[in-house]
């Protein structure tokens, strides 16, 4: 079977259309080696086959044409009617050899693509970044945006990339080339940067996006926890006043305790010896007494040595006349301990002072993890109720700063009941 007799037939439209794919592919071919800058060299052979693939083509058409309309003038008739005695399979075996030579060639273009660094993967790498990259004119047009800038742009404004202009403007507040923009209905965060580049003497803006999603969450988490300290702080510096002036309040109660405790011993202690002359010393009540005015004025060397304070109370309630009998478990320190040295000096005082007696009665005792006290002084009764003031006072606000209670009884003798946790030992 001719060609011309194949015209004739089904295989018209298939011959036709086999030899337009072939030819476009062709044409794909040189146009893809061409963007490779490949050598004039290499370009030869696919030319070759490209252009004698458009005559065959053309001489197919023609064929055709004089098919249907046999009457027309051709331009080249002796040429398509030698082509048209042709037997099919010489085309055939045209487009067999035509087609068997573009799978070689897109293999061999494809090996070449992997091996070798091309424009078109240069620019494929850029478009698959996980950052966003843009070059645009200094008047905005954009020539290049890769696919995460674009996705970016529509995320922002709307719309694809064409004009770097809108981006700019979102990014005008911050007053610096580098911003940041967070994704409206998005958790992420990108941070753009902006510069310009010379290319050929030529100007273009560069924009280039990173993704700082995770940062900002650590940055937001940071400054939660700074604020949190900031407050902590906050609170910590009004607690510090607090307890100085807590601190203070305790030492001007010590002293306060201190100057009436010693301040009414010595009184008593002269009280006693002018009621009493021959029982008492007066050598060593001269002493007592420039001692206690050295330390109340802070004329004296601090003494070092650890002093026992009930052995000190024992020792004041006997210059000034009160014997102090102690029965029971003694604290041996803590906090009962204190306050058992500081309600024997009290009371001891109050006995010969308010009372005129001369004995303090002190029983001791532990239930239940309850340190007791009882206090009881021998004299005259006393008629009228209780004021507690200064030392009493004193003495109340030190037994309840160690969570204890404390009890006055005036009648028929003057009791005091201290009850004070064991804890404080």
């Amino acid at each position: 079977m001719t060609i011309w007799e194949a015209m004739t037939t089904l295989f018209r439209e298939s011959l036709v259309g086999c030899s337009m794919i072939l030819l476009l592919l062709l044409c794909y071919l040189l146009l893809e080696l061409h963007g490779l800058r490949r050598s004039s060299r290499i370009m030869i052979i696919p030319f070759a086959v490209t252009l004698a693939n458009l005559v065959l083509f053309y001489f197919l058409l023609d064929c055709i044409f004089h098919y249907e309309e046999p009457e027309k003038p051709r331009i080249w008739p002796s040429a398509v009617n030698a082509f048209g005695k042709l037997p099919l399979s010489c085309l055939i075996a045209a487009e067999v050899l035509t087609t068997t030579y573009l799978v070689f060639a897109f293999c061999r273009l494809s090996q070449y693509r992997r091996e070798h660094l091309t424009p078109l993967s240069v620019k494929k790498a850029i478009d698959l970044l996980p950052a966003g990259v843009a070059f645009a004119t200094e008047e905005g047009s954009v020539v290049f945006a890769n696919l995460t800038m674009n996705k970016l742009s529509r995320a922002l404004t709307g719309r694809v990339l064409t004009d770097t202009t809108p981006i700019l403007t979102l990014g005008e507040n911050e007053g610096s080339d580098i911003f940041r923009l967070a994704v409206p209905n998005s958790s992420s965060v990108w941070q753009f940067s902006s510069d310009s580049i010379d290319k050929d003497g030529s100007l273009y803006r560069r924009l280039i996006a990173t993704d700082i999603s995770a940062q900002a969450a650590v940055n937001k988490v940071l400054q939660e926890k700074h604020d949190k300290l900031t407050g902590l702080n906050r609170r910590l510096d009004i607690y510090n006043r607090n307890a100085e002036r807590i601190i203070i309040s305790q030492e001007l109660l010590n002293a306060r305790m201190q100057v009436h405790n010693e301040t009414g011993h010595i009184l008593l202690a002269c009280r006693h010896y002018m009621d009493h002359p021959s029982a008492v010393e007066e050598e060593g009540l001269l002493m007592a007494l420039k001692l206690t005015n050295a330390h109340l004025l802070n004329e004296y060397e601090s003494d070092d040595t650890e002093r026992d304070a009930l052995s000190e109370a024992i020792e004041m309630a006997s210059s000034i006349g009160v014997k102090v009998r102690l029965t029971g478990m003694i604290p041996e320190r803590g906090d009962p301990r204190a306050i058992l040295a500081a309600a024997v000096s009290e009371c001891a005082t109050n006995v010969r002072k308010h009372a005129d007696g001369d004995t303090l009665t002190v029983t001791t005792s532990e239930t239940d993890g309850l340190v007791s006290m009882t206090l009881i002084g021998n004299g005259n009764s006393v008629t009228k109720p209780v004021t507690e003031s200064g030392g009493l006072a004193s003495l109340r606000r030190l037994t309840e700063q160690a969570g204890g209670t404390m009890e006055i009884t005036a009648a028929p003798d003057f009791t005091l009941t201290i009850h004070v946790p064991a804890a404080g030992l």
